[in-house]
């Protein structure tokens, strides 16, 4: 991975605290059973999973898309989100 430690370190709690306080379970269930907007037409639901939760993220830490953008790109930080957020398997 392209990130740094301490940014890996940083994006894994913060995405763990907004997974937490939206219901980690309840969100999980939610995508797996497609019970999201525009659900019908995802290709790739660990994708969509994983930078959904990373835009909710951002909202909740101002700063966080500008310091990792600053050296990465959108290829560089899905692998980071896919080894921080849970599996995601489609069942609908």
């Amino acid at each position: 991975m392209k990130i740094t430690n301490a940014d890996f370190l940083d994006l894994k709690t913060k995405l763990n605290a907004t997974l937490d306080k939206v219901g980690r379970e309840k969100t999980i269930e939610a995508y797996e059973s497609g019970n999201f907007p525009r659900s019908e037409f995802v290709k790739d639901l660990q994708t969509r999973f994983c930078f959904d939760v990373y835009h909710a993220c951002y909202r909740e830490n101002d700063g966080l898309m500008d310091k990792l953008y600053a050296y990465l790109n959108d290829d560089h930080i899905y692998t980071a989100l896919k080894a921080i957020l849970p599996a995601i398997t489609r069942k609908y």
